[in-house]
């Protein structure tokens, strides 16, 4: 007597706030100055940069005021310079922004330094990079 499998098939619902994941790639130093990331979700930006200077060189990441700041924190924007040494490449972690939030990344020092960048949030979420250039 044959047995009867059966078989179960689970409806996948896709959670409004599954990660959606966008990537970026720029020349910042070479041909764009700065990119501006925002989403209309909250969001994580991730950073791997590569210096191709023979010198010093590194990556400005610029955000809006933290909802938590020390007294030596003053201005308008929060901003954060992360060294790249020279003729390397690295994974300079990520940071997170509210929705509508724009996060600006520059090189630093004058350095030409190339940039992935993936940003994650919802599925929903409308996500935008936006670049000056040169």
């Amino acid at each position: 007597m044959k047995k009867k499998q059966k078989t179960f098939k689970r409806s996948i619902r896709r959670d409004p706030c599954c990660d959606q994941i966008v990537r970026g790639y720029f020349g910042l130093g070479d041909w764009e100055t700065v990119v501006h990331v925002t989403s209309t979700e909250d969001f994580l930006v991730y950073i791997w940069a590569r210096n191709v200077e023979t010198s010093q060189g590194g990556v400005q990441i610029m955000t809006p005021p933290s909802q938590f700041r020390g007294s030596g924190s003053t201005g308008p924007e929060d901003g954060l310079v992360l060294d790249v040494p020279k003729q390397t490449g690295r994974n300079l972690g990520c940071i997170g922004a509210k929705r509508k939030e724009v996060i600006d990344i520059t090189n630093a020092f004058g350095a030409r330094v190339t940039v992935f960048l993936t940003v994650v949030t919802c599925h929903s979420a409308k996500v935008n990079m936006t670049w000056e250039e040169r």
